[in-house]
């Protein structure tokens, strides 16, 4: 048996993902150990793993980053890009004082934990693998959104990358010899979670496509009293904006709410807590701060999301097609993964009219073309390994990964 050391951001982004793995390791009868932050602790101690925090100065709380991510507040657009992937360099010593004091055969790491980082530089440590929850991104300049498109991000990174750059190599002692945020590609696997299908084409990238793994049921999410009228045979249509960007709903939820009140769907909205504009809703929308995607997403005919990798990889396990409207984070990526798989409409921006939100979703109900490109990906998510092969592969490197 071995003893696996999973190390997460404290994000229900990261987290939910790596709660079925570190259950079906422990199932399978080996330690896991879990670094995380303070909020998760319970949810991985249930699974039967031994959690490690992370210090203060590496801990956050999702739903208050203004509040609990000293300097973060007043920032905007490329500053507060240029901020969080300082912030992300920056907790990189502490994350190694909590993961150094453990024992591991095998380290399975968030590609956001910048230990990662200071880990594949080592000549002797355990096996490391990525935890693949966002859109991969080696520094390959002529893949399929375009030369252009390559050419343009790289002549921007460093406007974005330089200050975490530069504190990378302080934090190391000496230049990294890599993008900071390319270290999965030096790791001795990375687990994706999607299918090849959603992905561009990396020759010779060590990639093992497992699929979504979050699990999200009735038992954590109760039913709403209005469930019942997902039944009642008008097409339905769900819109989020995930837990990360949702601070303002009008950039969104809202319009689309605005855009689908005339039309004959019903608009399924969650909200993560934060709460709508004052005001009636339209007959036809419902609204929820959280609903289990296991029950929802298969009654949906289409779903308008804000571009978080694992909220569309959920959808399009299920066969769901998608319009994406995102800009922060990893968002702008996930957006041209949709329009370049098929599987829905994806737009590179921060928010989008009610005009053109009914035009997207319409377009999406009405082409069959959509929902057949999102049943395929569904298809080959299936054909993807269980769980159990996944454990596998993380514990025995003769299954595939290094």
């Amino acid at each position: 048996m071995s003893r696996v050391l999973v190390c997460v951001q404290p994000a229900r982004g990261h987290a939910g993902p790596a709660k079925p793995i570190v259950e079906a390791l422990v199932a399978a009868g080996h330690e896991g150990f879990v670094v995380t932050g303070a909020r998760y602790r319970e949810a991985f101690e249930k699974l039967g793993a031994t959690v490690a925090l992370l210090p203060p100065e590496a801990d956050f709380d999702e739903t208050d980053l203004n509040g609990s991510v000293p300097g973060r507040a007043g920032k905007r657009g490329l500053g507060l890009a240029r901020f969080e992937l300082a912030n992300f360099v920056r907790a990189m010593p502490h994350q190694l004082s909590v993961i150094d004091r453990q024992q591991a055969d095998v380290i399975l790491c968030d590609p956001l934990m910048m230990a990662g980082l200071a880990l594949v530089r080592r000549e002797r440590r355990p096996r490391l693998l990525t935890l693949g929850f966002l859109p991969f991104l080696p520094p390959v300049p002529t893949g399929p959104p375009g030369r252009f498109r390559g050419l343009t991000l790289k002549a921007l990174a460093p406007l974005v990358t330089g200050p975490a750059q530069k504190l990378a190599a302080d934090l190391l002692g000496g230049d990294p010899g890599l993008l900071f945020t390319d270290w999965p590609l030096h790791s001795d696997g990375v687990l994706q979670l999607t299918c090849p299908g959603f992905e561009y084409p990396r020759p010779g990238a060590p990639l093992h496509f497992i699929g979504p793994t979050t699990v999200s049921a009735a038992s954590e999410h109760p039913l709403p009293p209005w469930w019942g009228d997902l039944d009642g045979g008008r097409p339905v249509v769900h819109v989020t904006q995930g837990t990360v960007a949702n601070d303002d709903l009008g950039r969104l939820v809202e319009p689309t709410i605005d855009a689908l009140a005339g039309e004959d769907v019903l608009v399924v909205a969650t909200t993560c807590g934060t709460p709508l504009r004052p005001g009636p809703l339209p007959e036809n929308a419902r609204v929820a701060d959280f609903l289990p995607y296991d029950e929802l997403l298969p009654r949906c005919a289409a779903m308008v999301s804000n571009g978080g990798y694992g909220g569309v990889n959920h959808a399009l396990r299920y066969g769901v097609p998608l319009v994406v409207v995102g800009a922060s984070e990893d968002k702008r990526e996930v957006a041209a993964r949709v329009a370049w798989s098929g599987a829905g409409i994806g737009r590179a921006r921060a928010s989008a009219s009610p005009r053109t939100l009914r035009r997207a979703v319409r377009t999406v109900l009405d082409d069959p073309r959509y929902r057949t490109r999102a049943q395929e990906l569904a298809a080959e998510m299936a054909a993807g390994p269980t769980m159990a092969e996944v454990v596998k592969l993380i514990t025995e490197p003769s299954r595939g990964l290094s």
